[in-house]
């Protein structure tokens, strides 16, 4: 009885950590900004911190859409430099829905193919590289936030006496 009731618990705590991990996902931004902002952020690690000045989603259908943002970066010495950057979106949707017509960003790809900052545009390899770090830095993130709740739900379950 006791192993299915850890077995119970364990499952609920990953269940519940990944559906909070999916509520942090559908934070009310569509996750092709927040990955041009991730992007962008990796680009500076210098910074002392990034503030997200501006961003103006432009539509080229059908061929691609454009994020583009604008942002300052401060340094340690609380410095601030004012920049650009911007990731572009092939489009993707065979044809219009409702909910690409409610949610225009949704009919694109969620990885950019090209992507600049300050104009000046990065290599298709640099971009991969890019894109491709920041999904193992996602992925990791995932990963600790699920072994954190089973580990929260295990202790739980040791300290009921369970």
């Amino acid at each position: 009885m006791k192993l299915k009731q850890a077995v119970r618990m364990l499952g609920s705590a990953v269940a519940l950590s990944g559906m909070a991990l999916l509520a942090g996902c559908s934070d009310r931004e569509d996750p092709r900004i927040t990955l041009c902002k991730n992007l962008t952020t990796a680009l500076h690690p210098e910074a002392q911190s990034i503030e997200w000045t501006g961003g103006e989603n432009s539509f080229y259908r059908p061929r691609y859409a454009v994020t583009g943002l604008t942002f300052d970066v401060v340094d340690s010495d609380g410095n601030a430099a004012s920049k650009t950057s911007a990731c572009h979106y092939a489009y993707e949707a065979l044809d219009d829905t409702a909910v690409t017509l409610a949610d225009p960003l949704s009919a694109y790809a969620n990885l950019p193919f090209k992507m600049t900052l300050n104009g000046k545009a990065f290599s298709d390899r640099e971009l991969l590289n890019m894109v491709n770090t920041e999904q193992k830095r996602l992925g990791r993130k995932a990963i600790d936030t699920l072994q954190k709740g089973a580990k929260d739900a295990m202790d739980k379950v040791r300290g009921s006496g369970g």
